[in-house]
């Protein structure tokens, strides 16, 4: 399908406006703790995918403008660069989840879904029912990266209405010194 200049236009204005509404509102949803995706890490797409996604198409959106209007290759220029460095930072970010370890429980009537994610430290999410959120619970650290989650060195104790105490192995050098964490959930 070939597009005119004016059609081509319209597609990055509506790409544009969309990629910066949906960055603002990953933002809005990250600064509660609340993280957009698409299926549950890491068999899904996470945030830092679609945010990376969404700053390449308004970066892409932006040169395209500028260079509709302008022809200026120093503006050109300089989106790009920006552009570019907001995306390496973004996958950056990403990369810290490449060996990542995923553990995922439920509450005992199955109504509540749990993830946790292990990089070095560990991190507990609360899961929608319909895939398209996490919410950040807390996090958990352990000696020199070791994955308790991983390694089932873990016990779970469910506390009434909407509590859960998390015991884990802190270092894997001593298998009885459990840390303990509670955390406080939404019933959905």
């Amino acid at each position: 399908m070939i597009y005119n200049n004016k059609e081509l236009l319209k597609i990055s204005i509506v790409s544009l406006i969309l990629s910066l509404f949906f960055l603002l509102i990953s933002y809005l949803f990250t600064m509660k703790g609340i993280y957009i995706q698409f299926g549950t890490p890491a068999k899904g797409i996470n945030h830092q995918f679609l945010n990376g996604l969404f700053i390449i198409t308004t970066v892409v959106s932006g040169v395209y403008l500028i260079n509709y209007k302008q022809k200026d290759k120093v503006i050109r220029g300089i989106v790009i660069g920006i552009g570019s460095f907001i995306f390496a930072l973004v996958l950056l970010n990403g990369l810290e989840y490449y060996d990542a370890e995923y553990t995922t429980f439920s509450s005992p009537d199955s109504q509540e879904s749990f993830l946790i994610i292990e990089t070095g430290h560990g991190e507990i999410y609360q899961l929608s029912n319909s895939g398209l959120f996490m919410t950040h619970l807390t996090n958990i650290r352990t000696d020199d990266g070791y994955k308790p989650f991983l390694n089932g060195a873990y016990q779970l104790e469910w506390k009434e209405p909407n509590e859960l105490l998390i015991k884990y192995v802190f270092d894997y050098m001593e298998p009885n010194n459990f840390q303990e964490v509670t955390v406080t959930y939404k019933f959905k």
